[in-house]
């Protein structure tokens, strides 16, 4: 019996077997991995941002106005989502360059960004129905 070789391969595949990820891919995987220890100093980071510009503006964070509120978080958040998109950039290049589970640490820092900036909007939202 015969086996039938299917006519599709990857084109940056050897003929006898898969395609073998150059350095430069196996090095954006790396840093797409090591991108995602960063969290922990972002959110430090993020923290004093945040509270220092609330602080600046308000001597109150609780009875804060919604746009001091903004002033404060925008920028807070934006310090805290950059090692997600490290990972993100880096991963997607790891794939493109031929390393497939480059997506894996791109999904990891764009979940840990996404479900923080949602859990933040979210206790917001509900303390202001209190």
């Amino acid at each position: 019996m015969a086996i039938k070789k299917s006519a599709h391969q990857d084109p940056g595949a050897p003929p006898g077997g898969p395609a073998v990820p150059s350095e430069a891919a196996d090095s954006a995987y790396r840093r797409a991995w090591w991108s995602l220890a960063l969290y922990p100093v972002s959110f430090g980071a993020a923290f004093g941002i945040g509270e220092g510009i609330i602080t600046a503006l308000t001597n109150d964070t609780v009875t804060a106005e919604f746009w001091q509120m903004l002033v404060a978080v925008i920028p807070a958040l934006l310090v805290f989502a950059i090692p997600g998109i490290l990972s993100v950039s880096q991963g997607r290049k790891a794939m493109r360059l031929g390393r497939k589970d480059g997506r894996v640490p791109a999904m990891i820092g764009a979940g840990i960004a996404i479900g923080f900036v949602v859990l933040n909007v979210a206790s917001y939202l509900l303390g202001q129905t209190s």
